[in-house]
């Protein structure tokens, strides 16, 4: 017994220096496993990859996107003659003199337009450092290697946002693992694809907003965060929701005589700019795709057009009660490795997304709803801890934002496809993967709202597990 007692004092002292030693051996685990995923030559992806590596190309020759451009003769040859595409081969194939854009399974025009181009810029960057140095690669090689990288960078990211909110221990374990748990995440890391971004952003917005909670100061930061995020991709900025409700419901609250812990107190100039920097992509890139557009929406997104206000009620509806979790399963994962092990391992991936879902999210619900709420132990950083002699008009800012968040994730896919029938004219269900930069921030507001270490325990255990389980270790 004294022996056991000695080991668990010696662990609990160096408790701190093991637990950021395992959370920095994850993220050199998992960076490896995107960088070799890159590099691999798998197929496209049927996640609109060639979409997206045609707009990457015309990129590259010096042009945009817009809506009634064609594929580049390059998605053409790689899809029938190079790394091929998941969803199988075209009409014609590789060496027939009738192949051509035509062939393409999801029709002749490319709905690249719709994405902004900052992705594809900082893409082409990166292969122009590539080959100044030397190395002469595949370019679909070297631009998956830098959707690896963004990946890789969002986890570091988390691990550093969670150390500087005051979490230690098993607190960093789950900042790293935990966001990228399932394969409908980490195979974003090894294809071409804005969504590489999502756990950076997700990691920014939620890092640098609960920051400028705890110490009431920080909001440019946030600000950049969020211009970061918006410029990239609209879903990116669909994180920054749950501030901008807190921010609203603070400043009107404090305007009735609620008071706040800690030194947060937002204004309304700053809500005015977060809320710009949202919206304003979406006007200007919207003017530039009206602008130079070359044929109809009906001509592009033929088989999804309108077809009637019931048909999108009823929609609407649909995605309302269909929970967008950052977490799901994606079939053309990550192939399992050689061993029991890996496929054990593989065959956990396919079911833990959804126990990732109902326990992060249920924590997430219990932080927000909790009868213990006035006794959590609250944002670490400010110390400021509400308990039963606060003030009974007391508000607490973190609760605010996770109530925000978890609206705009119920919210967001009704709004959206809504808009896509008012906007493009067409009906298509949304699909989860717009909901990943939400898996970085429900675990950041999970870390500073929920403080049990059992609900530690679990979800440490459960994100470790669901990295190597879907990087096919």
């Amino acid at each position: 017994m004294g022996g056991l007692r000695a080991l668990r004092d010696w662990v609990m002292k160096r408790a701190t220096g093991l637990c950021i030693g395992v959370a920095s051996v994850i993220v050199l685990i998992f960076g490896f496993a995107m960088v070799t995923l890159a590099a691999d030559d798998h197929p496209l992806s049927i996640l609109d990859e060639h979409v997206h590596y045609d707009t990457q190309l015309k990129i590259h020759h010096g042009e945009l996107s817009y809506r009634g451009a064609l594929y580049e003769e390059e998605v053409v040859d790689e899809w029938a003659c190079g790394i091929g595409h998941e969803a199988g081969g075209l009409i014609h194939g590789c060496g027939d003199p009738a192949l051509d854009v035509r062939d393409v399974t999801s029709g002749q025009y490319t709905t690249g337009y719709i994405h902004y181009p900052t992705y594809f810029l900082g893409a082409e960057a990166f292969r122009w450092v590539v080959e100044a140095v030397g190395f002469q690669l595949h370019d679909i090689t070297i631009y998956r290697v830098f959707s690896a990288l963004l990946m890789t960078l969002g986890v570091i990211a988390m691990g550093l946002f969670a150390f500087a909110l005051g979490q230690r221990r098993l607190g960093l374990i789950v900042a790293v693992s935990l966001p990228v748990a399932a394969t409908s995440i980490t195979v974003m890391g090894g294809m071409i694809t804005p969504n590489a971004t999502s756990i950076l952003a997700g990691a920014l917005v939620g890092g640098t907003g609960l920051l400028w909670i705890a110490r009431g100061k920080g909001f440019t930061w946030l600000a950049l965060s969020a211009v970061f995020a918006a410029s990239i991709a609209v879903v990116n900025s669909l994180v920054l929701g749950g501030f901008l409700f807190a921010m609203l419901v603070v400043w009107i609250a404090q305007r009735r005589g609620w008071s706040t812990p800690g030194p947060w107190r937002p204004k309304l100039w700053q809500l005015i700019v977060l809320a710009a920097i949202v919206l304003l992509p979406v006007v200007l890139w919207g003017r530039y795709i009206a602008a130079t557009a070359t044929v109809s929406n009906a001509e592009v997104y033929g088989p999804y057009q309108f077809s009637g206000w019931s048909t999108i009620a009823i929609g609407a509806l649909q995605e309302f009660f269909a929970l967008h979790s950052p977490w799901t399963e994606w079939g053309y994962a990550v192939p399992a490795g050689p061993g029991v092990i890996s496929d054990a391992l593989r065959s956990i991936a396919v079911g833990l997304p959804l126990w990732i879902t109902v326990i992060t999210v249920g924590a997430l619900l219990y932080g927000v709803l909790g009868a213990d709420f006035r006794r959590r132990a609250g944002l670490p950083v400010g110390r400021e801890r509400l308990d039963d002699r606060a003030p009974a008009r007391m508000l607490d800012p973190v609760r605010i934002v996770a109530t925000g968040s978890l609206i705009t994730l119920v919210l967001y896919p009704v709004a959206l496809r809504v808009s896509n029938a008012l906007t493009f004219g067409i009906d298509f269900a949304i699909v989860s993967r717009y909901s990943m930069p939400f898996a970085a921030l429900i675990v950041l507001l999970v870390l500073c709202l929920v403080g049990q270490r059992r609900v530690r325990v679990v979800l440490a255990v459960i994100g470790v597990v669901g990295v190597l389980a879907s990087i096919g270790l």
